[in-house]
């Protein structure tokens, strides 16, 4: 059980006040903040099925890996995306911090490429019939500025995040 960078700071502020307050406003933080996804999704939902959340959890290892070896933190999985952070603090300059949230792509581009479950799970005779030379790959994104950290939901449902316009 994980609950990230923010969703950890949440939780042990809440835990030292006895609940979690929904009402509390954020934080404003400077980061990079990154959004990744698998591309051909649907399709490959619709293929593979249930077996679809082997490809979405192996692909989820080799981005949670990349991150946090290079000084980030996974902060959201959301079904064929992942939303990762890094922060310019623990003594790193904010160029070190983007040129770890680049290799940090790099990396998962190279693994994936590279991921001998994520290829036999390509070469799927059904995955081919519906994708002819079909590869799994990923689409990157990444932004530097600022965002709010807070929690998002209500008492049934929290979220740890970051909101930006």
């Amino acid at each position: 059980l994980g609950f990230g960078e923010a969703g950890g700071k949440i939780v042990f502020d809440s835990l030292n006040k006895g609940s979690i307050d929904t009402n509390m406003p954020g934080k404003i933080v400077n980061a990079f903040y990154g959004f990744l996804d698998i591309r051909n999704f649907t399709d490959l939902t619709e293929v593979l099925q249930a077996d679809v959340v082997t490809v979405v959890n192996s692909i989820a290892h080799l981005v949670h890996t990349a991150v946090t070896d290079n000084y980030g933190s996974p902060n959201k999985n959301i079904g064929d995306a992942f939303l990762v952070v890094w922060k310019p603090n623990r003594g790193k300059k904010v160029e070190e911090v983007a040129d770890a949230a680049l290799q940090s792509f790099i990396r998962i581009i190279v693994e994936t490429s590279r991921s001998k479950e994520l290829q036999r799970i390509s070469m799927r005779r059904e995955v081919q019939e519906r994708m002819p030379k079909h590869q799994i790959k990923m689409g990157f994104g990444l932004h530097h500025g600022w965002a709010i950290e807070c929690a998002i939901g209500s008492h049934e449902k929290i979220d740890a995040t970051y909101l930006s316009p």
